[in-house]
């Protein structure tokens, strides 16, 4: 069935304007910036011209790694038999970013909440949270203590998204996955430096990082580091009003907290060949935190009785190290098959203390409280991997993994002396295995017809032990069906649809299955203590995705997806009473149901209007609802789900000067969340503008200017509870600041 370019762009036009019934955000600027990704579609060449390819260069050879570059991404998406999406090194140093993190927010489909250029925050994808996706580390799960925040851009080669999981990367996967490609030496030598400061709140901060590699006929080598200085200074104000048995209150709480530290990650890699098709690779990846935080908390109590534990001075300090090697043994076994063997071990530990101060109004100590965590975990990995090539579009892959994991944890909580874990445990020892088996079928079943189908069976142990002698004993398995095509439209040169169905999971960590507990200075309902859940159960998902993707000459194209997933056994957390205390322990909910829409495009402005500037435009848009079962509605939605993101970037390079520069505006809904019956929480909306400036003083010396957060909007945060003798409402607000950065580029 031929479907005609103007029909496609019919329907993607209107699909845009049907959501201006669910967001008040969706502004004409917005609207005009969707409608042109439409007429780009209208303007591509009738499908009697050739393919567009990139023009051949005869003079002026600079511009050709640019044009080559580009033309490898599209194609690669292009012709991709799965849903994937890949970030270049290009775009992850484009605007100077200190982490993934930063990267990451500006990618369709991607919600991060947190302020751009402040560390925190934390990804979601179609709309669900952190926890529902799954980040690897060069194909494998990442380690611990492993944080997109403390990750810089420099030592990264690429990120890949998938929208629908593949076996091979694993399926706990429900909202997607995200893998992270450490550099690799791409046979050149490589001899480079970033060195710039960052700025905001009135403090500036360094930040470093370089690339070192090399290679000769049979052994190449490549060092990435890159450190990073932490330093902020941020203040809260929270207003808590209410009514319960002690009457009508109305407190307000100002906080303020001085963070100092420093991240540093450091990934050398070194691969040996033996013949033309053996090879032999060690890839290790360390990473560091330290940091030392003070500050302060006051209350005024302004109706109502006042409280203990009201005033505080503190001081907290900790650190982190992760330090993960992996060796890749590569061997092909005849002249169709290929055999990758890995073995691998990580360490990381993570220690924290803090000491608190409760005082009264006149600064007299009433209260010390003094806590201590350390953590530590060791693991071991083995895989194999054989991929069989039929031909040259048809290739069967099979493999088998093993992850082995001990984890031992160590808390402290002393107030005045007197220990208060003495009933719950304070030492854990957590022993967990992972074993799976996959294989898939990669297929181009016709020049227009793509196949990918998947199987995968993941079983995972883990066993618990407090120093009470308390224990925790949990085992699940899961077979997961993955399928995924690709259908290239009859009568169109690039027109071509999608189709994607898997089923996955998410397991639960080991700290929401372990009986251990934190302790809340002051036990109430609206201050629990938190614990685990030892039957706690995994949740599971089938999932299905659509898309439609047209793409235009020049690195354009135009895409719409649709997508649901249907979770099973999803976890929510219950405020119970147990004995004299409230405690806040996840439990099996039954029901939810996720589903969205994304919109996304990429063209140059020229394609539409003649003689316009070489605007090379991108635009997202990601609207998602969801609903859980076991809460009542309205806004009965998964997690802190945002309901719309949006996105709208440019970039620019002067023909007149050796500079180039670019800007993203982006906007993300967060609305309220109904948690339960009795509870409620709300964030702000997020407006964000950044922009850069790139200045090439000659091929080897560059300066990258950049600025985030140009909005500086205060943070807030909101809270409710409302029970039978108890309401009460807590809004947070904290303030946001500019992020300033200047970096020298030099290669050598």
């Amino acid at each position: 069935m031929m479907i005609p370019a103007r029909s496609a762009l019919t329907l993607t036009f209107d699909l845009a304007m049907t959501l201006t019934k669910f967001s008040q955000f969706l502004s004409p600027p917005v609207m005009a910036a969707m409608a042109l990704c439409g007429q780009a579609h209208a303007q591509v060449a009738p499908p009697s011209a050739p393919p567009a390819t990139p023009a051949p260069v005869t003079s002026a050879p600079a511009p050709l790694p640019q044009v080559e570059i580009a033309a490898t991404r599209t194609d690669e998406q292009r012709t991709s038999g799965t849903f994937r999406q890949t970030v270049g090194t290009a775009e992850l140093v484009r605007y100077g970013d200190g982490s993934v993190l930063d990267v990451l927010r500006r990618q369709p489909g991607l919600v991060v909440n947190g302020v751009p250029g402040r560390k925190g925050g934390e990804v979601s994808m179609r709309g669900l949270g952190s926890g529902y996706v799954r980040i690897l580390l060069n194909g494998e799960p990442a380690p611990p203590n492993f944080s997109l925040d403390n990750l810089a851009p420099d030592v990264v080669d690429r990120i890949e998204i998938l929208g629908v999981p593949t076996v091979e990367m694993g399926t706990q996967a429900i909202a997607g996955t995200i893998n992270i490609i450490l550099k690799r030496s791409n046979g050149k030598n490589q001899r480079q430096l970033r060195a710039g400061i960052y700025h905001d709140n009135d403090r500036t901060k360094p930040q470093l990082s370089g690339t070192w590699s090399g290679q000769d006929d049979t052994l190449a080598w490549l060092v990435t580091a890159a450190a990073r200085q932490l330093s902020g200074d941020e203040t809260y104000l929270t207003r808590t009003e209410g009514a319960g048995e002690e009457g009508v209150i109305l407190r307000d709480m100002t906080q303020f907290n001085e963070d100092r530290g420093w991240n540093w990650s450091l990934a050398p890699r070194i691969s040996k060949k033996f013949g033309a098709d053996d090879s032999l690779a060690l890839q290790s990846y360390l990473s560091g935190t330290t940091y030392d935080s003070a500050g302060f908390g006051r209350t005024d109590f302004l109706r109502g009785p006042e409280t203990q534990f009201a005033n505080e001075n503190y001081t907290s300090e900790g650190s982190s190290l992760t330090i993960r090697n992996n060796l890749t043994w590569m061997r092909a076994l005849g002249a169709s098959s290929k055999l990758e063997a890995k073995a691998g071990a990580t360490y990381a530990r993570s220690d924290a203390s803090s000491g608190v101060d409760f005082v009264d109004r006149a600064q007299r100590l009433r209260n010390r409280q003094d806590s201590a965590r350390d953590n530590h975990n060791r693991s071991v990995t083995a895989s194999a991997k054989l991929r069989t090539a039929y031909s040259d579009k048809h290739a069967f892959v099979s493999g088998a993994e093993l992850q082995r994991d001990r984890d031992l944890y160590h808390r402290s909580d002393v107030i005045d002396a007197r220990s208060r874990l003495d009933q719950t445990g304070s030492a854990f020892r957590v022993d967990s295995r992972r074993y799976a088996l996959y294989a898939q079928d990669e297929w181009d079943v016709t020049a227009r017809v793509a196949l990918y189908l998947g199987l995968r069976w993941e079983r995972v142990e883990l066993h618990s032990a407090n120093n009470l002698g308390q224990q925790v004993d949990f085992a699940r398995a899961m077979l997961s069906p993955v399928l995924q095509s690709v259908w290239r439209l009859p009568g169109t040169k690039s027109d071509q649809l999608r189709l994607g169905l898997a089923r996955t999971w998410r397991v639960p960590s080991s700290e929401s299955l372990i009986a251990g507990r934190s302790m809340s200075v002051v036990n109430t309902m609206t201050r629990p203590d938190t614990s685990g859940n030892p039957d706690l159960r995994p949740e599971r998902a089938l999932g299905l995705d659509l898309a439609y993707e047209h793409y235009l000459s020049q690195d354009g194209m135009v895409g719409v997806g649709l997508f649901a997933r249907r979770i099973d056994d999803v976890t929510l957390t219950r405020t119970v009473r147990e004995g004299e205390r409230w405690v806040a322990r996840p439990f099996n909910s039954g029901r939810a149901l996720a589903r969205g829409i994304t919109l996304e495009t990429k063209f140059k402005l020229p394609q539409l209007v003649a003689g316009a500037p070489a605007l090379d435009v991108r635009a997202s848009l990601a609207r998602t609802w969801s609903a859980v079962d076991a809460v009542p509605g309205p806004d009965n939605r998964i997690g802190n789900q945002a309901p719309l993101s949006v996105n709208v970037g440019a970039d620019y390079s002067f023909s007149a000067a050796p500079v180039s520069a670019g800007a993203t505006v982006g906007y993300v809904r967060n609305g309220t969340v109904r948690l339960s019956g009795n509870e409620t929480s709300s964030e702000s909306n997020k407006r964000v503008l950044e922009g850069y400036v790139l200045w090439k003083f000659t091929p080897k010396v560059h300066l990258r200017l950049s600025a985030s957060n140009l909005l500086h909007e205060d943070d807030l945060k909101r809270s409710s509870y409302a029970g039978e003798a108890l309401w009460q409402n807590k809004t947070v607000t904290a303030p946001t600041y500019t992020v300033l950065r200047a970096i020298a580029e030099l290669k050598f």
